[in-house]
């Protein structure tokens, strides 16, 4: 695999993967549940997608204008993939807080695992990804003005 910056997203992709599969074995009726499952397929569809962008060129061999295009597909494609991402996180904490008031859904471990996934996920994509989603220049702005 040639050394490019963003590189491809196994372990990103699996922990999601595992996410999702735990959350599908609970089998819920609840809608925020039913919301989160979503973003983790799409999110696990997105990091198939990612990948299959990625191996779509021979790095070292194309030309410029191909490793540009290529890359701002993966540039868009890792934004969406960090927003599910993000979102998911989001609706599991939303989901926590429901359940703290509610307690309509068993506890199991299969819900610690989902959470733990979700953070492996998240730990896996800032690592080795991030870097691809540029900030807005206004915030790059601000951010150069604190240092």
């Amino acid at each position: 695999m040639p050394s490019y910056p963003c590189g491809r997203m196994p372990c990103v992709w699996a922990s999601l993967s595992v996410a999702a599969t735990k959350l599908k074995e609970i089998d819920t009726d609840n809608e925020i549940a039913n919301s989160l499952l979503f973003e983790l397929e799409t999110a696990v569809h997105l990091t198939e997608t990612f990948d299959k962008v990625w191996s779509s060129i021979y790095w070292n061999k194309s030309s410029k204008k191909t490793r540009v295009r290529v890359t701002i597909t993966l540039t868009k494609l890792a934004q969406s993939i960090f927003d599910h991402i993000t979102e998911s996180i989001s609706l599991f904490d939303e989901l926590c807080e429901q359940q703290e008031q509610l307690q309509t859904i068993e506890l199991t471990s299969d819900w610690v695992n989902v959470k733990q996934s979700l953070y492996l996920a998240q730990l896996a994509f800032q690592e080795t990804h991030y870097r691809l989603i540029k900030p807005l220049p206004l915030f790059e702005y601000l951010d150069k003005q604190k240092k």
